[in-house]
């Protein structure tokens, strides 16, 4: 159900470079700037790292998708759900359920191996998001709207909106989703999230595919998020 839209595969190759470039000074200003932050480091770091790196995916969504064909913010799937009624509200909690039931389940399995002795298991574990890129008080305002609302929004344009929608003309639907979802978890750079954010991936593209609309996927995401947030600032 996602439309046709004008780039294709040498783009999104072209617009996941930029971002690889992009890597590197994201990451440098943000450590800058959370050193410059005194005892919020880790917490200015997070929110410094989340803007930059959604600004950076925009620009390259902006100038190699949508600016050479004067594509629209629709072509991004930026619109109403195409599918009536509360189906796209039940389709989205859907598929957080099964994000957050598949990660329950692998961490699970995880740690039955752990348990017969596979000594080296711990490394595929999820890490642990460190309570310190929270700010204390009403201050957690800031890292709910960079971590749970603006990460969501830009990291769905670029990996359901810009890479998948790219590839599915040509690759087909069903590959286009697990690339789009591979590149998803391989973004997040850690052994223990590549599987259970593979997973999620591959419910993000299927939920924008079966709705015709971004906005469900990124409601599923920034309640993945926002639940990652409580847990870590309740130290649960």
């Amino acid at each position: 159900m996602v439309g046709n839209v004008p780039w294709r595969g040498g783009q999104v190759a072209l617009g996941m470079m930029l971002i690889l470039v992009a890597v590197f000074p994201v990451v440098g200003i943000s450590i800058g700037m959370g050193k410059l932050a005194g005892e919020f480091e880790e917490a200015v770091g997070a929110w410094g790292s989340s803007h930059l790196m959604g600004f950076a995916i925009l620009a390259a969504v902006w100038s190699v998708g949508l600016k050479p064909y004067g594509a629209p913010l629709s072509s991004l799937g930026l619109t109403v759900p195409a599918i009536p009624g509360r189906e796209p509200i039940l389709l989205t909690l859907g598929a957080l359920g099964a994000s957050l039931l598949a990660t329950a389940l692998y961490v699970w399995i995880v740690n039955l191996s752990w348990i017969v002795n596979l000594s080296w298991s711990h490394i595929l574990l999820p890490p642990d998001i460190p309570p310190d890129i929270v700010f204390p008080g009403l201050g957690a305002i800031f890292t709910f709207q960079a971590l749970a609302l603006w990460t969501p929004f830009t990291e769905e344009i670029f990996f359901r909106g810009f890479i998948f929608a790219g590839l599915a003309p040509r690759w087909g639907v069903a590959r286009a989703v697990v690339a789009s979802a591979l590149f998803f978890s391989l973004f997040h750079l850690s052994l223990g999230l590549i599987v259970p954010i593979f997973i999620t991936g591959l419910l993000l593209a299927w939920l924008y595919q079966r709705t015709g609309s971004l906005w469900p996927p990124i409601v599923a995401h920034a309640g993945q998020n926002s639940l990652a947030i409580v847990l870590t600032t309740y130290g649960l």
